[in-house]
């Protein structure tokens, strides 16, 4: 019955946990020899849930530092990110709604 809550707070803890990871890419976007990770999203077996992946990009570099963190590049998905969380805090408030009008009737 709650199988579509638990799939919205599993893709938003993935979004939460993404949210992390490009503000510590910002944070070290000076530091020399640092390299972004990223967020995947993995999938399961189980259908409620979604399991983050961290990868570190180690074949790239755009600084003589040795860093590859593009802050811009990482501004960009930081916002499309939040939209992502936006929309998904959005479902699970029109589920949570959908809820209590049945539990109204009953």
């Amino acid at each position: 019955m709650f199988q579509n809550i638990d799939l919205l707070k599993s893709a938003m803890d993935v979004s939460t946990l993404t949210t992390q990871v490009i503000a510590n890419n910002i944070a070290n976007a000076d530091t020399p020899n640092f390299k972004a990770s990223y967020v995947m999203m993995k999938v399961t077996q189980d259908p409620t849930k979604i399991e983050p992946e961290i990868y570190t990009d180690y074949s790239t570099s755009i600084s003589n530092d040795g860093n590859n963190v593009d802050v811009n590049q990482q501004m960009a998905l930081l916002a499309q990110n939040t939209i992502r969380y936006e929309t998904l805090t959005l479902l699970a408030s029109m589920n949570f709604k959908r809820y209590a009008d049945v539990l109204k009737t009953v």
